[in-house]
């Protein structure tokens, strides 16, 4: 199997649970639309409703994506003759290619959102979170400003899913008993142990946290950055993992 082959099957393997995704978040937004003109109509509520929070499901679902789709393709890699390193390539793709099929739709549908609010004259404007920290550097051009919300959202969901698969590979690597040390271990480290290091040691690991996290995503060329960065490093770690990971 050659990229073009695994990468057509990778993609293939996300084509249903996207459609599915944006089945759901159409008709959410028609429910939204619908009920903005009875409300409006109706004059319970002249102003309408407000849609958001679109683009966190989307980064939450790239999640889920890259934690779901290493097994089985790497089986089906593997009895196929395809090697790692083409397995991976492939990946590297298909990851790209979600994320700019998605924060495009995410794009598109955010612009027939607020189209709406000139048809039903009541709000169904959905505030997104890329366009308002764009909007802190005053950026004046609306279209500069969607492709810069573009390609923010691009980077973000490459490192969110990047950050999946780097899970989903370790935790093929590990045995049962790694499985279950990390699963309990760094849940109860950041319940217990982070905290109480951060006790003893005067709340600097908390300023030091809060400086970095405003360091790495307070601009928006910061944001974007942090977040290649993010999936450089994620992705040389799961491919480092994927190299010697065995059959089984």
């Amino acid at each position: 199997m050659n990229i073009l082959a695994s990468y057509r099957y990778q993609m293939a393997d996300h084509k249903k649970s996207i459609v599915i995704f944006y089945l759901v978040i159409v008709a959410l937004i028609c429910v939204a639309s619908v009920s903005s003109i009875v409300t409006f109509h109706g004059k319970i509520n002249g102003s309408g409703i407000t849609v958001s929070g679109g683009e966190f499901a989307t980064i939450v679902f790239l999640f889920v994506v890259g934690l779901c789709t290493f097994k089985e393709t790497f089986l089906f890699s593997i009895q196929n003759g395809s090697s790692r390193k083409t397995l991976f390539a492939a990946k590297l793709l298909t990851m790209a290619s979600v994320a700019a099929i998605m924060s495009l739709v995410d794009t598109v549908l955010y612009l027939i959102q607020n189209a709406l609010q000139g048809f039903t004259h009541v709000s169904t404007h959905a505030y997104r979170g890329y366009e308002l920290f764009f909007d802190s550097t005053q950026e004046a051009s609306p279209v500069l400003l969607q492709i810069k919300s573009f390609f923010l959202e691009f980077l973000i969901a490459l490192a969110v899913m990047a950050a999946g698969y780097l899970i989903t590979v370790l935790f093929y690597r590990l045995n049962k008993a790694g499985k279950i040390a990390v699963s309990v271990g760094v849940p109860m480290l950041f319940m217990f142990g982070f905290p109480l290091l951060d006790y003893v040691t005067a709340w600097s690991l908390t300023r030091f946290f809060t400086k970095a996290s405003d360091y790495a995503f307070g601009t928006p060329l910061h944001m974007f950055i942090s977040c290649f960065l993010i999936f450089a490093v994620a992705s040389g770690l799961a491919f480092l993992l994927m190299r010697k990971a065995v059959v089984r």
